[in-house]
């Protein structure tokens, strides 16, 4: 039976960051894919501050300074002076950090399907294969979670159109809470447009509703339509000699759905963890802490549609002249 130091399961950012950490420092590394070009996911490609410690710009479509808020009482611009705003093409970052990571020395297979998780081998396409450690950055669907008896109870979920129909500014709409709490986008790339909506799961054909009539309001070609769920549910990423990153671990945010940075940095961490036993993860505390404070801010927000309505539109216009106080909170809460 084949063996390695570390098999990865999922080829995300996740998976490829720590398979690069791992593979740099010598180890034996396996990355397993189950779709064939890696990269092909459905993301929005929204990427802040954190991201560029990881990411190079020449791979970023769009930086944006500023963003047009829009509420029920009207519309802002908001500067978002030294947290930016980036946009990049999903499989483009994926294809980068492959390309980096089998540098590094990681073997890569795509068109591989986990079927099992077994003690310490794993099936993959009637094929077992051994293991010292196992990384689950598989996604909300983890195999390695579900073999690890942890349920998934808590989601959210993003809904887009990839349109042919190109826009120039990163817009966000926080205007109508009558229904459901959510807030849709307009995230600018190279060659197209991405316009979602994000929310809690259950609320699917109300938000696809929502959707359209702002695509047939600012006249955006509804080219492709895509659908995602986020797992937000952390119960924990260390199990002996099992790991969860990323969207396996639950890592996501609740009160945005942005994930690309958690799955970076939770990735690394991993992979730092499993280099040392006695790695205290500096990097999981601290995405833990900006998890919290986002979902308890969430958890106020859901209380009753009406406090969504009066901080987007009474407190928010007022915020946005207090440059200090904005960075405090945003600072606090990491929403950029």
């Amino acid at each position: 039976m084949e063996k390695y130091d570390t098999i990865i399961v999922g080829a995300g950012p996740a998976g490829l960051r720590a398979a690069r950490v791992l593979a740099e420092a010598g180890r034996y590394t396996l990355i397993l894919e189950k779709n064939r070009t890696i990269g092909q996911t459905i993301c929005a490609g929204g990427l802040t501050i954190g991201d560029m410690d990881f990411v190079p710009k020449n791979i970023v479509d769009a930086e944006f300074n500023y963003m047009l808020l829009h509420t029920a009482k009207g519309s802002y611009d908001v500067d978002l002076g030294s947290h930016p705003v980036f946009t990049v093409d999903r499989e483009k970052l994926g294809q980068w950090m492959a390309k980096e990571t089998e540098k590094a020395g990681a073997l890569i297979k795509t068109a591989r399907c986990v079927s099992a998780v077994d003690g310490n081998h794993i099936i993959v396409n009637g094929e077992k294969i051994g293991f010292d450690h196992l990384v689950g950055a598989d996604g909300s669907n983890s195999i390695v979670r579900r073999s690890l008896d942890i349920p998934v109870n808590k989601t959210v979920i993003g809904i887009q159109y990839i349109s042919k129909t190109l826009r120039k500014d990163l817009e966000v709409f926080v205007d109508d809470f009558r229904y459901i709490l959510k807030y849709s986008w307009i995230f600018p790339h190279r060659g197209f447009t991405s316009i979602g909506i994000g929310g809690m799961t259950g609320n699917g054909a109300l938000m696809r509703r929502s959707l359209d009539e702002l695509c047939d309001r600012l006249s955006i070609e509804r080219t492709r339509f895509e659908a995602a769920r986020i797992n937000i549910d952390y119960k924990g990423f260390v199990f002996k000699n099992r790991f969860l990153a990323g969207d396996a671990a639950g890592f996501a945010s609740g009160l945005t759905g942005e994930g690309i940075y958690q799955a970076i940095l939770s990735g690394e961490e991993v992979a730092r963890g499993i280099l040392n036993k006695n790695y205290a993860y500096p990097g999981i505390k601290h995405l833990l802490k900006m998890k919290n404070n986002q979902e308890k801010l969430l958890r106020i927000f859901s209380i009753n549609r009406c406090v969504p309505h009066v901080v987007f539109n009474n407190f928010v216009p007022l915020l946005l002249k207090r440059r200090n106080l904005c960075v405090m909170i945003n600072n606090k809460y990491g929403i950029v």
